[in-house]
């Protein structure tokens, strides 16, 4: 009897797991419009977050494609957390990618996710 108890508990916690699971990526092809850095926490993206917004084309032109975030430690929305150091380095990229009208491509996590998994800058 114990050892049925123990599967059935088995079972329960991987199935509560499998629940918090994390969706599919999805990718986002366009343009940055727009980079914004910040230091202000925010409960959703972190301890500091760098969100651009991506447009269907160059230099803010055609359809918005979406806000998305490199979020920062402690962040509670699903993505990869960038250091600081990171961050940074990440809002100079897609500020230099705007200001050249740069195609990007974004992994993101999540059917609505906000949060940037990894970042493909291409040439035109």
């Amino acid at each position: 009897m114990k050892r049925a108890s123990i599967v059935v508990s088995a079972v329960m916690m991987s199935v509560g797991f499998a629940s918090t699971a994390l969706a599919a990526p999805i990718y986002v092809n366009g343009y940055i419009c727009e980079a914004t850095y910040t230091k202000q926490p925010n409960v959703l993206f972190g301890q500091g977050y760098v969100v651009v917004q991506v447009n269907a084309g160059a230099n803010c032109t055609g359809s918005s494609l979406g806000q998305y975030y490199y979020l920062g430690s402690g962040a509670s929305s699903a993505g990869h957390q960038y250091s600081e150091a990171e961050r940074l380095s990440l809002f100079e990229r897609a500020t230099q990618a705007a200001t050249q009208g740069t195609r990007v491509e974004l992994r993101v996590e999540g059917t609505a996710g906000v949060g940037i998994i990894d970042t493909a800058y291409r040439g035109d």
